[in-house]
Formats: structure tokens, sequence, C-alpha cells
């Protein structure tokens, strides 16, 4: 996820804020920028101003959908190992119990 700092720079008469991207969209947006023969700073910028104009509305739909994969993915290995742990009474019958005394031992 691209950070966005608050400090400014002045260059030629222009008033830049300061953006920190991981690398791995950093070398993204770097092969983008030399396939449209643009520079780095005019892709993110023309980038964050097409998101400006549809008010982020793909954006936030974007990371809706993201999250909610991410959910769905995270729900289906729970519920894998809920299933795995079920299958054995022992291990459930265990994990219950440490667990109840550990919320025990917290409350105490």
């Amino acid at each position: 996820m691209a950070v966005a700092h608050t400090d400014f720079y002045r260059h030629e008469n222009l008033v830049r804020k300061s953006i920190q991207i991981p690398s791995t969209q950093h070398k993204e947006l770097k092969a983008l920028a030399v396939e449209l023969e643009s520079s780095l700073g005019d892709v993110v910028e023309t980038i964050m101003e097409l998101m400006r104009q549809d008010n982020y509305q793909q954006l936030r739909t974007a990371i809706i959908q993201k999250r909610e994969h991410d959910l769905s993915t995270l729900n289906s290995s729970l519920d894998e190992a809920y299933a795995y742990l079920g299958s054995i009474p022992d291990t459930l019958e265990e994990a219950r119990f440490f667990f109840e005394a550990g919320r025990e031992g917290m409350v105490a």
C-alpha cells in the first residue's frame, strides 16, 4: 500500500506530496510508466486524478471486494480447522478446557 507523507517539497515551482510505494508496486508502476513513455510521478498523479474524478468509487469497490475475498478465504480456513478439530473430540474438549481456563485467568 502506498503511504503519503505530509511533508512537501518544491521543485521548479511545483508542490508535490512525497509518497512511499512498496517495491512490488513500484516495479509495476515503473513498468507502466516505461510502457506509456511517461514518468512515474505523472503515472501516479494521473491515477490519483482519475480516482478523484470518480469520487474514489471504483477504488472503494475494489478494496471492499478484496476484503470480502480475504475474509471468505479466512472463513473457509477456519471452517476447515474447526471441522478437523471437531473430528477429534478429545482435542476439541482439551482446546475448550484450556480456552476457558485462560479466559478465567484473565478475568481473575
